[in-house]
This record gives C-alpha cells, sequence and structure tokens, in this order.
C-alpha cells in the first residue's frame, strides 16, 4: 500500500483511507431502482449490480454509489423508511432465488409478470411489490422445510434488530399500516411478544425477505470486490417517527421535536420534516450502541459511505413536534460554541465504528466549523459544480482546479436537475460555465454531446479524489438518452407527485455491454489518472449473469 498523502496522513479517517487507497477514482451513482435489464421485475435490483459492475469496470469507475436501500413500506421514498436496518424486497432479484429458478412453470410466471411491469417507463412501486411479495410467498413454501429452518435461525441469531423489525413490520401489516402511536390496547406486551406464534406465515415470510436480500447483496458486494469495484451506500442522518427503530427505542429520540429547515432564500416559512430529533444524551449513555449498530450492519455491504445532512450532526433546525411550518423553531445544540465538539464527537464515534469510509454532504447554509471539522478529520466534503462559487466577491465559478484534494466532485445530485436540464433551464449560469471551462462566445442552448464530454473532462482534473458522476449525467454525452431531461431528475424535494424516486434508465444493462464504444466513449472523458487499467468485460456480449450465484448461506 502506498504512503498516505499529508493531507490525510495522521488524520482520524487515515485507517479507513489506507483500507481503500488514497488514489483518484472515478464512479457512478445511481438509485438501484432505476437500472434495467432483461431480468429485471418493473424496478432495478441486486442482481442488476452484475451487470452494472462488469460496464463500470470497462468504463473506468471503480465505485458504484446507491440511494438507501431500506424498507420503504407502502411508501417509495428511500429517505423515510420503516428501517434503518432492514431492505426492502422490491429490491429481490427473483431470478437468483434458487425456490423461483428452479421452477419452471414459477420462473415462467415471474417472466410474464415481469414482460408487463417492465414494459412501463416509470416505476409501479405497489405493483412491483404485490408481485414480489407474491412470488415470496410460494419460493418459501416450495424451499427444503429443514435446510431453509435452519438458515432463517441462524441469520435470526445474528442480527439483534430484526425481533424489533419482525414485529413492528408484522403488526404494521396486520393493522392496516396504521401509525404504531395509534395501536394503543389492541397489542399489549403479550401481544407482541406472541407476534412470532400468532402471525407465523407473515413473520417467516417477512424474515425469509430479509435473509435473501442479505445473501443477495453480499454476493454482490463480493463479486464488486473481484472486480476492484467499491460499492457506497447511503445513510440517512434522521429516521421516520413510524419506523421500527424509533418504536423500538423511543428513549433515543426526542418525541416531542422534529427535524427541519429555517426560513432562507428558498422558503419564507421554513421547512418541517416530521423526522424526530436525536437525544444524543441518551444514545451517548448507552455508547452510541444503535449507531454503532446501525453502520456495522451498512458495512456487511459497502466499503464507502455518504453522510446524508452531516451539518445536522453539528446543528439541527429543531422545531415542536407538530409545527406548521419551519418558522418556530431554534438549532440545537442551543449554544453555538457547542457546534464543533457536539460534530466532532458523533463523527469521530462513527469513524471508530466501522473501517468504512464515510464522505459527507455538507450542502446548503453550513457553518464553517463544519467543514473545518471534516478537514481535521480526513473527511470527504462534496463539491457540486454548479454551487462551487467565489460568492464573496464576483460570484464567477470556482476552477476544479481549486478544489480541496479531500472532496467528491460532481455534476448533480439526486435532489437536482441532470446537467443537461440545468443547462437548457439556466441561460445567464450556462454562459458563467462556458466561459468558466475556458470556452469563447455565446454558449449553445442545448447542452450537445460533445461539449458535455468536454465539460466531464474538465471537471474530471480536478483534484478531489472522487469524481461521481450521476448515470444520468454519464450517459447523456453518450448520446443514449432520448426525450425531455426535465424527467430525467430522481426527485424534487418538498413536493409529492408522480415522477420523484420512479425514473427508470431506458437503456438495458445488457446493451451497454454488449456496445464497447459505451464504455470506451466513459473512459475518454476522463482523466487517465482516475482509470485503471483497461479490462475486458468478463463476461461475453449476450451472455447474461442470471442464476450465477444461487448460494444459500453466509460466509462464516
Amino acid at each position: 500500500m502506498n504512503p498516505l498523502p499529508p493531507d490525510i496522513e495522521g488524520k482520524a479517517a487515515a485507517p479507513h483511507w489506507d483500507r481503500i487507497g488514497a488514489h483518484k477514482r472515478f464512479g457512478i451513482c445511481v438509485p438501484l431502482f432505476s437500472l434495467r435489464s432483461e431480468n429485471d421485475c418493473g424496478i432495478g435490483d441486486i442482481g442488476d449490480l452484475y451487470g452494472l459492475v462488469d460496464w463500470c469496470r470497462a468504463s473506468g469507475a471503480t465505485v458504484i454509489q446507491v440511494l438507501p436501500l431500506n424498507d420503504m413500506g407502502l411508501d417509495h421514498v428511500p429517505y423515510a423508511s420503516l428501517s434503518a436496518f432492514a431492505m426492502d424486497p422490491v429490491y429481490l432479484s427473483l431470478g437468483r432465488i434458487p425456490a423461483v429458478a428452479g421452477d419452471g412453470a414459477l420462473l415462467q410466471r415471474v417472466r410474464e409478470v415481469a414482460r408487463e411491469l417492465n414494459a412501463r417507463s416509470r416505476i409501479d412501486y405497489d405493483a412491483v411489490r404485490r408481485a414480489k411479495m407474491a412470488v415470496l410467498a410460494v419460493a418459501l413454501k416450495r424451499w427444503e422445510p429443514d435446510e431453509l429452518t435452519a438458515e432463517l435461525e441462524s441469520f435470526l441469531s445474528r442480527n439483534e434488530w430484526l425481533v424489533t423489525y419482525l414485529a413492528f413490520r408484522v403488526i404494521k401489516e396486520v393493522d392496516g399500516f396504521q401509525s404504531w402511536e395509534t395501536w394503543g390496547d389492541r397489542w399489549s406486551e403479550t401481544a407482541i411478544r406472541a407476534v412470532p406464534a400468532t402471525h407465523c406465515d407473515l413473520w417467516r415470510l417477512h424474515l425469509f425477505a430479509q435473509w435473501l436480500l442479505d445473501v443477495q447483496l453480499r454476493g454482490a458486494a463480493r463479486y464488486a470486490h473481484e472486480k476492484g469495484v467499491l460499492l457506497m451506500g447511503d445513510v440517512p442522518i434522521l429516521v421516520s417517527r413510524d419506523s421500527a427503530d424509533v418504536w423500538g427505542n423511543p428513549g433515543y429520540f426526542r418525541l416531542d421535536t422534529c427535524a427541519g429547515a429555517p426560513p432562507d432564500m428558498y422558503s419564507e416559512s421554513g421547512q418541517t420534516w416530521g423526522f424526530p430529533t436525536y437525544d444524543w444524551n441518551a444514545l451517548r449513555a448507552d455508547d452510541n450502541a444503535w449507531w454503532r449498530a446501525r453502520l456495522a450492519h451498512a458495512q456487511q455491504y459497502f466499503d464507502l459511505y455518504r453522510i446524508d445532512h452531516v451539518v445536522g450532526f453539528f446543528r439541527i433546525w429543531t422545531l415542536r413536534n407538530g409545527a406548521p411550518d419551519g418558522r418556530d423553531g431554534w438549532f440545537e445544540p442551543r449554544d453555538q460554541s457547542a457546534w464543533g465538539h457536539h460534530g466532532h464527537a458523533i463523527l469521530s464515534m462513527m469513524l471508530d465504528a466501522t473501517s468504512m469510509l464515510p464522505l459527507a454532504e455538507d450542502l446548503g447554509t453550513i457553518p464553517p466549523v463544519c467543514r473545518e471539522t471534516l478537514r481535521d478529520l480526513g473527511i470527504c466534503g462534496l463539491k457540486v459544480q454548479r454551487w462551487e462559487r467565489r460568492w464573496d466577491t464576483d460570484r464567477g465559478y470556482v476552477d476544479p482546479a481549486d478544489y480541496d484534494p479531500v472532496s467528491l466532485a460532481t455534476w448533480s445530485t439526486h435532489d437536482t436537475e441532470v446537467l443537461t436540464h440545468w443547462w437548457a433551464s439556466s441561460p445567464g449560469e450556462r454562459q458563467l460555465l462556458y466561459q468558466a471551462s475556458g470556452h469563447e462566445g455565446e454558449a449553445p442552448q442545448c447542452l450537445e454531446p460533445g461539449l458535455h464530454r468536454d465539460l466531464t473532462r474538465w471537471l474530471s482534473s480536478a483534484p478531489s479524489r472522487f469524481l461521481v458522476l450521476a448515470l444520468q449525467d454519464v450517459l447523456s454525452p453518450l448520446g443514449v438518452l432520448d426525450g425531455d431531461s426535465a424527467l430525467q431528475r430522481i426527485n424534487l424535494p418538498g413536493v409529492v407527485n408522480d415522477t420523484n424516486w420512479t425514473w427508470r434508465c431506458p437503456v438495458t444493462l445488457e446493451s451497454l455491454l454488449e456496445d464497447p464504444r459505451s464504455a470506451a466513449s466513459v473512459r475518454a472523458m476522463i482523466t487517465p489518472d482516475r482509470l485503471p487499467p483497461p479490462q475486458s468485460i468478463v463476461h461475453p456480449p449476450g451472455q447474461t449473469h442470471q442464476n450465477v450465484e444461487t448460494e444459500t448461506t453466509h460466509d462464516r
């Protein structure tokens, strides 16, 4: 392993860097649900990671970043889940379940349903969930009972969080998904303890789903490591009030308050998010056991992780529960002089909890002490190019050459427009970017593939150790994404609509793998110092990864 550079050596995060190396890397960020392959069932799933790993490796990308994979219940918002530990069964690859793959009639039924769901341009979460859970119930009945029982019991014994989650998940379903705060006398402590017996089929089905998700994601992570690709997860700072975590550990949360945002230039009344804030004194008294367990669980699958809204660990806008908007709140801790120590202590605990390297989402109005602390610990911040401006002087764009090396550079995030849409809808800003990147004259109204590739090469020259681009921003310069680029956005914050979290890539992984020009085009627009040596695609064109892995045991 090469010596660490001076800006990392001796920092608290140095051992985490040492594990993966501190050289420059190029990566691709894509919500797992957005992937598309010939083996999907209406949504991108864990099986798609195999094809994505192959294409990324051929394209020179050695990092794959995904959004949270947690159980979303009846909702489809990755950042508002029923559990900070459990994964959502919608991400199961049905063809990789042995009891499905080995049953011709059942597999044919899956393919028929998949054909209908894959014909839709966007994800129908309700239909996908119904279809997958129905197949899962059949697979559970057809599995060899003795073998499966031993596996499930072993899995349950290794994951303490499952007991609370399974009771919560089963009761939610039986009770019509009412909030746990309304359960009252309907679910006494005795009734809750009896759930594994009184609702044993439902309990076993959800345990089966979590076990399969664990097996499949571990397998995909192993495959990525074999190909030299790192997986990057996402750890939301807050958890839903109506979640297994809050229900099972209410003492760790301030249920009389919720988090939000104060009034600003984007919202005169501020925002209220509804998520409870943490009781950090209670968490510290328990050595932050819940947080440590949460991160240790994520480390089973990921090499790196994004810390969502990292400034909230320093100070978080707090409102009385039920507040109509974000105006009547306060920052917690109230004492501004405590913010630095507060954030430093939490981030130090997170570094101590695992060997995963954290990368911090430090966007928005950030007090100086936040970024000072990140630099002191050796944790990357985020450089979204359109927001890296000389705000105190001429408001021009900062040259990527001046970015802090301990950072992640990118064009866009899941909460912003993709670059092509931002370019088309921001005439004044695109002109500034056009000039800042060394071009003269008037910027074209549309971002053509050639210029898009030039701009990406310019951004990739930044000293930032990570360049991680949204899949849309990687495929657009290849000319393979048609239609309105506004519809390629993953999420429009603060609104409820039919397009948030439902975008699916119109291009299949198979088509990308079968066209070597796509990978070559991506490599050509990334600076060579970010790229690993060329490697041919391991699986010949046309060969899928279907059923490559059907093991039913874990690494011990």
